[in-house]
């Protein structure tokens, strides 16, 4: 049995991850296979899982959850082999072209599936107007079957509205979906009829440059002060997460999130001793920008070494 593949797209903090925990939590009887960048991210039930490696979750319900790591080969080779598995559905970058995994549908064990593409709603027109950012989220609507607006609860009538006309220019031909909380069910993303053939050359010159850095941290952070800066990030940052340890709540493991200018704080169980500070940041712009990381990364260093 084939599985049908399926790639998902999106920018930085589009909610691709979010959609991808709804679809192993409402997969049914279908037996998903999700391939992430970030495997850590994915928010799964430890009483479903019936057995794990440093790169694979297996699931009770049959579903499997897969790192890409740094051999995108190896792991599609591994899952086409399979034979047991109804869906494979691979997230892509944030800052990625879909396109670049979409050839994977043609190979054995492998059948083509649609090409989705998550938006942030809030955040859809700004990003498309963006000097630095605009050409690579227009290049990904580009490659697009389904576009899934995504965080419609945040976002006001007049934000959905733009965000849905702005996202047509670049994905004429599109299914336009909206999500709450990733509440988008697999029939919707995998409709019965094959992806439209696009051309591999639309928008491809973009000007974006896109710079990772991170901050990692031996003491306890203050949180007011973290809290602060981060409420306080320029605009060149364009992604920000990690785990720390606060000095009011050593004990936790707490979470912290930057997309679309918001700022997430939670916490996620009890710290492990396997566990260590780290912030991920990631900017876009010109080369200005890189005073500006560096800076940053000085500041947030500072607050998670004290």
């Amino acid at each position: 049995m084939a599985a049908r593949l399926t790639v998902l797209g999106g920018y930085l903090g589009a909610g691709k991850t979010t959609l991808l925990n709804g679809l192993l939590a409402a997969a049914g009887e279908a037996r998903i296979a999700v391939v992430v960048n970030d495997f850590g991210a994915v928010n799964i039930d430890r009483r479903l899982i019936t057995s794990a490696t440093s790169d694979t979750v297996e699931l009770a319900n049959g579903c499997i959850c897969c790192s890409l790591q740094d051999d995108t080969s190896a792991v599609m080779t591994r899952l086409a082999e399979r034979g047991d598995l109804d869906h494979v559905v691979v997230e892509t970058s944030g800052v990625g072209d879909p396109a670049s995994l979409r050839t994977w549908g043609t190979y054995p064990g492998f059948t083509p599936g649609p090409t989705v593409v998550c938006v942030d709603s809030t955040a859809a027109t700004r990003l498309l107007c963006d000097e630095f950012v605009g050409d690579t989220v227009a290049r990904q609507l580009t490659r697009a079957d389904t576009v899934v607006l995504t965080k419609a609860d945040l976002a006001s009538p007049g934000q959905l509205a733009d965000a849905r006309r702005h996202c047509r220019t670049h994905a004429k031909d599109a299914c336009m979906l909206q999500s709450t909380g990733g509440d988008v069910h697999l029939k919707d993303l995998l409709p019965p009829a094959a992806p439209r053939s696009r051309s591999a050359d639309v928008r491809d010159a973009h000007r974006s440059v896109h710079r990772t850095a991170s901050v990692t941290g031996t003491g306890l952070a203050d949180r007011p002060a973290l809290l602060k800066a981060l409420r306080d990030l320029p605009d060149s940052v364009v992604r920000l997460k990690g785990l720390v340890r606060c000095a009011d709540s050593p004990q936790a493991r707490t979470v912290v999130q930057v997309a679309g200018g918001r700022l997430s704080v939670t916490t996620d169980g009890a710290w492990r001793d396997a566990d260590a500070t780290t912030l991920v940041i990631i900017t876009a712009g010109d080369e200005a920008a890189d005073t500006v990381l560096r800076t940053l990364t000085a500041r947030l260093t500072e607050i998670l070494n004290r």
